[in-house]
């Protein structure tokens, strides 16, 4: 499913700065698209443009040649996932019937899920290292847990393309190793993913696209493998910006 951003601006409200201004590109079917910028470039405003959940002021946001404002809350749930910087369900919810919620757009109404889903939720458990949580309820989990459990509903949403705003700002290295491998091996599968960072690294470690964003503009855009460098990434976090072999210590990653 292609994605083209045409002529893309937002701001929150009249007399406010422009968040989003005048943004143009397209992302291929199958692809992974990460945003790296600074706090406030307009990484998370854009994620919530492209999930609909905000309305933009000028420009459009198409899915396959079909503008997104003239999509069905319905039809956009089979179109995309989204996954949230922090995770507002419900307390009382119980991690395994949370994880059947990402089944919704598929069934009718008071319909459950089939036994077919309920291995599918049994296998993506596994794969995230979350069987252990199912039957915790949400509010006696971690943060770091709650986010993973949420990018596991997404991935049983089964839609052709996840949106993800830092997905693992809240995780430890291992798990931040773990969600972003089973992203790459989610994308390799034919999915599209657009996800927003602060780590430059996970770029070149999902051999992504990177869209780089300042004040609301793109700065940069191309694969990682050109745009992740000292030169390129000063331009916008400054010339503290080194490589690893520059530095005193060695620096610990994942691989």
């Amino acid at each position: 499913m292609l994605i083209n951003v045409k002529n893309l601006s937002f701001k929150y409200s009249k007399g406010l700065p422009t968040v989003i201004d005048n943004l143009n590109f397209e992302i291929k079917e199958g692809t992974i698209t990460v945003l790296l910028g600074l706090n406030g470039c307009g990484k998370t405003t854009l994620i919530k443009l492209l999930a609909g959940l905000l309305d933009s002021n000028e420009g459009i946001i198409e899915y396959d040649g079909v503008d997104l404002k003239k999509t069905s809350i319905k039809d956009r749930s089979k179109k995309f996932s989204y996954v949230p910087q922090k995770n507002f369900a419900g307390d009382d919810f119980f991690v395994k019937d949370y994880l059947t919620y990402g089944f919704v757009n598929s069934l009718k109404f008071y319909e459950s899920p089939s036994k077919e889903q309920l291995i599918k939720v049994d296998e993506v458990s596994k794969e995230l290292g979350i069987t252990h949580l199912l039957d915790k309820k949400m509010g006696k989990i971690s943060g770091g847990e709650r986010q993973i459990v949420t990018i596991a509903s997404c991935i049983l949403q089964d839609t052709p393309i996840i949106l993800l705003d830092e997905p693992t700002s809240a995780l430890d290295l291992k798990n931040q190793s773990l969600v972003l491998s089973l992203l790459k091996k989610v994308a390799n599968s034919g999915k599209t993913i657009i996800l927003s960072t602060h780590n430059p690294n996970h770029a070149s470690f999902l051999n992504s696209n990177v869209i780089l964003m300042s004040d609301g503009r793109i700065i940069k855009q191309g694969s990682a493998n050109d745009i992740i460098n000292k030169e390129t990434l000063s331009d916008i976090y400054g010339n503290n910006i080194c490589y690893a072999e520059e530095l005193e210590y060695k620096e610990v990653s994942f691989k």
